[in-house]
């Protein structure tokens, strides 16, 4: 649980830096997209895992 719950604050992170405008993120920006991938991977993963613990 806590593995699906870090990878959607991983998507979220990374929307954040994409769609902010404050100058303190905008050298970060460009990780941006590596961190909803980041995020996404691991949700896949998380929910792959759940299901083959479940059988």
């Amino acid at each position: 649980m806590f593995q699906i719950a870090f990878s959607i604050a991983f998507i979220i992170f990374g929307l954040f830096l994409k769609n902010t405008s404050n100058q303190g993120f905008q050298q970060s920006r460009r990780f941006s997209t590596f961190f909803i991938v980041i995020g996404i991977l691991t949700l896949i993963g998380g929910m792959i895992l759940m299901l083959y613990k479940s059988k």
